[in-house]
């Protein structure tokens, strides 16, 4: 058995045998195989919403099992009011000589659930054309399973009868022989670039992504290195490609599209073509959001190069969070209820080392005073700084020194 997670805004949701953990599947994936004797079972899946002091149950599916079949539970719907759905077919066993993949297709979009959907999986190259699709779908559905010889495959979806209409063309993606997917699509997320994403998911597990070629790939530039002032970006050793002009201290660029491959990027002082305060290298993979971050003191920079977490969940706030100060290595930070002291509160989050980029992490919704302290003391360095925060939502937080050592300061930017 495998579960496959298609509810929009739903964290990582626990999939449990019985009372039994199975493992986790987040947005737009699945569970790593499972197998059981055949018998008959409960399966369940549980979210934890911040704040609570315990997990939600918010579905279970009861299958008598058969011996030798695949099957697969998918979650769609909402949190509040999730549909479960079972998939089942033989177990598929290739030999060490096959040659071929197996592939069975399936409608998990959404934002298309009104619609059937075509798909063609061909060639690269090879337009669509009515009367080659390789399944037709309605939201929920799962074609039967298909061979191909292993190669590189695009993935066309259209609207059901209308190979003109195209919803969404992959790249050409490379697939080896033995593998077993289920190619489906789902709606993309503020992590994502595209509106829809499509996915090979692997019947043990695993993720074959479909990249969208008109999605572009973003990157942010972030200036935290405050003795470096204000500088010019390039892209060039001979600093003749400008990217960016007068980047000050604390400025953080829209996002802006940037094409697949690996970058040199050279910051000078502003106006200054011959001194090169930072050359950096950075790689750019298609379908995320990057941030370069420009970090250090003392004439000696780097960047901290990131893909940038923005997707929203239901069961929680997220705080993205980043302290780029020079004069503290190591802070804690604290959230505390409104107009209370941290006095007699643990931090939040203990021992954040500086300059260093940190998971996401979840806050119940609320209002709240955000401060800074070195680490394992009470010293105030930056605070209160006043928080709102509702299911959904999303902060951006900096931490950066100020000119007084002892004072920081809390910036928090816009989600685009």
């Amino acid at each position: 058995i495998t579960a496959i997670n298609a509810i929009y805004g739903s964290p990582n949701m626990n999939f449990l045998i019985e009372e039994r953990a199975i493992g986790q599947v987040s947005y737009q994936d699945t569970t790593v195989l499972a197998s059981y004797d055949d018998l008959d079972y409960t399966f369940s899946f549980e979210v934890f919403f911040a704040g609570d002091l315990t997990l939600t149950r918010i579905a279970s599916q009861h299958i008598d099992f058969v011996a030798d079949q695949h099957y697969t539970i998918l979650a769609t719907g909402t949190l509040a009011a999730p549909v479960l759905t079972v998939w089942e077919a033989p177990q598929r066993t290739f030999t060490d000589t096959d040659t071929v993949f197996q592939t069975s297709f399936s409608h998990t979009s959404d934002s298309l659930s009104a619609i059937a959907i075509d798909i063609y999986f061909a060639l690269d190259g090879v337009a669509p054309v009515l009367g080659e699709e390789v399944a037709t779908l309605n939201f929920g559905e799962i074609s039967g399973a298909l061979d191909f010889e292993a190669d590189d495959y695009v993935v066309t979806i259209t609207t059901s009868g209308d190979p003109l209409d195209v919803l969404f063309r992959s790249s050409p993606t490379s697939i080896l022989a033995l593998t077993d997917i289920v190619i489906t699509p789902f709606d993309g997320d503020a992590n994502n670039t595209s509106p829809l994403v499509v996915r090979g998911l692997g019947r043990l597990g695993g993720t074959i992504p479909f990249h969208d070629p008109l999605a572009s790939t973003t990157v942010q530039l972030l200036h935290t290195a405050r003795e470096m002032g204000l500088t010019d970006v390039y892209d060039d050793a001979l600093l003749s490609s400008q990217v960016l002009a007068g980047h000050a201290y604390r400025d953080l660029t829209p996002d802006a599209p940037i094409a697949v491959g690996s970058y040199d990027y050279f910051y000078t002082p502003a106006g200054d073509t011959t001194t090169v305060l930072l050359d950096t290298n950075f790689t750019i993979v298609e379908g995320f959001h990057y941030r370069v971050t420009a970090v250090g003191t003392g004439g000696v920079y780097s960047t901290v190069n990131t893909i940038l977490d923005r997707r929203s969940i239901d069961t929680a706030a997220k705080l993205l969070y980043f302290p780029s100060s020079n004069n503290y290595d190591l802070t804690d930070l604290y959230i505390v209820e409104a107009g209370t002291t941290i006095d007699d509160q643990a931090p939040f989050r203990a021992g954040s080392f500086s300059k260093l980029p940190t998971p996401s992490v979840e806050i119940a919704p609320g209002s709240y005073d955000v401060y800074i302290t070195g680490f394992l003391d009470k010293v105030i360095l930056a605070g209160p700084f006043p928080l709102d925060v509702a299911r959904g939502d999303v902060v951006d937080m900096v931490v950066y020194d100020t000119d007084v050592t002892e004072v920081l300061d809390i910036v928090v930017y816009p989600i685009p």
